[in-house]
């Protein structure tokens, strides 16, 4: 009688240990299902371009972003015309001014990086501008204005 009723438990825990373990891994698969779904990757970061923008300064805007706990605002550059971008680069009292789309506010204040050598084609960098009155935030648009040039509705991050 005690091995018959030993069977029937061993049968029963087997079941439930079974049925545990299937649904330990569908929750699994579930988890790494949601993980990887395209649905849940953020919208593309794409800068929109200008060809007047890029033909006299000979650089392309890849990226603005709010760092140092928004007290700055990061413009970043890939340079196209090495010669054109040099000229660009070395000229500290025309900046490109930065105005938000949402409100009124404009950034001005830049500490240019200057590289030290000729910038290459192909290499990126950057500029660095005091947030003034946190007048850029991220998550909002912003507009360069440089060279007499005009990019408009930069996504900040």
């Amino acid at each position: 009688m005690f091995q018959v009723k030993l069977g029937e438990w061993w049968r029963r825990s087997a079941v439930r240990i079974a049925v545990l373990a299937v649904l330990v891994v569908g929750f699994a698969a579930a988890l790494v299902w949601r993980v990887q779904s395209p649905a849940d990757a953020g919208k593309p970061y794409q800068v929109p371009q200008d060809r007047q923008l890029e033909s006299s300064l000979g650089i392309r805007i890849s990226q603005a972003a709010v760092v140092a706990d928004g007290g700055l605002v990061e413009i970043r550059y890939t340079v196209l015309d090495g010669q054109k971008a040099s000229k660009f680069q070395n000229d500290v009292h025309h900046p490109p001014l930065l105005h938000s789309e949402r409100r009124n506010g404009d950034v001005y204040r830049a500490a240019l990086m200057k590289q030290g050598h000729e910038l290459r084609p192909g290499q990126t960098y950057y500029i660095l501008y005091l947030n003034n009155a946190n007048a850029i935030r991220s998550g909002e648009t912003l507009e360069i204005d440089a060279g007499g040039a005009r990019l408009q509705h930069v996504p900040v991050r």
